[in-house]
């Protein structure tokens, strides 16, 4: 399969993960099951770079892994938010292209909450045998650049601590 199908494919799973887990009525582990597979399917240490950068390197080891993980469930979060509900209908795949440094874009199209028609640019890499999401741009505006300008926000006022941080990243997921 080549890495643009397989990215296409990678989408087309988060979209239908997104739409599962916000309709589950299953028990809370088939949920917590499902948002695991999501989670699995974007590169949070990737984002976690673009959004700290030094920051992330000068952290200890458990602060990393934290902020890590407190910032993959925060994106799987708002992919479930943004893409689960009925609100979300349709959601449609189109043109894919893949970008010089051998990442694939993966473009779609969707009804947002407001009720208009916007476009989702997943841009998708290779992380182990898996496309995996690196980031998304709404609208034009990049998911993972929001996270970095929402983080320096949260730094600023909270004196640096990357902990205090990551208690407020964990106090805005709606999956806990």
């Amino acid at each position: 399969m080549t890495p643009e199908a397989k990215a296409t494919e990678t989408v087309a799973r988060i979209r239908q993960l997104s739409v599962e887990i916000e309709r589950e009525t299953a028990p809370r582990e088939v949920e917590r099951r499902k948002f695991n597979e999501l989670k699995s399917l974007i590169d949070g240490e990737a984002i976690a770079q673009v959004v700290l950068g030094e920051k992330l390197s000068a952290a200890t080891a458990p602060q990393r892994t934290a902020f890590i993980s407190a910032l993959s469930d925060l994106v799987a979060d708002n992919l479930v938010e943004r893409l689960g509900g009925p609100h979300a209908e349709p959601f449609e795949l189109g043109a894919v292209r893949t970008l010089d440094n051998g990442d694939v874009v993966v473009v779609s199209h969707v009804k947002f909450r407001d009720g208009h028609r916007g476009e989702l640019d997943w841009r998708m890499h290779v992380k182990g045998q898996t496309q995996v999401m690196a980031d998304v741009l709404v609208d034009g505006a990049s998911v993972a650049i929001g996270a970095r300008d929402q983080a320096s926000a949260e730094l600023s006022s909270n004196g640096g601590s990357i902990p205090a941080l990551i208690a407020s990243m964990r106090n805005r997921l709606r999956f806990k």
